[in-house]
């Protein structure tokens, strides 16, 4: 995945290179979302919501 050098794309990358240091790896639709975000397109909360209501126990 390509994505254009901005301040945002790194925090990004870094977050990334974090989580798999810990080998937790993101997903390419995951990270995706995260772009989202960054964007502006979708809420740090609405994430969030998603990945509960995703993971969540019945």
């Amino acid at each position: 995945m390509v994505l254009e050098n901005t301040k945002e794309n790194r925090e990004i990358k870094n977050v990334i290179a974090t989580m798999a240091i810990e080998n937790m790896y993101l997903s390419r639709d995951f990270i995706n979302e995260l772009v989202k975000v960054s964007k502006g397109e979708k809420t740090s909360e609405e994430l969030r919501q998603e990945v509960i209501r995703k993971y969540a126990r019945p």
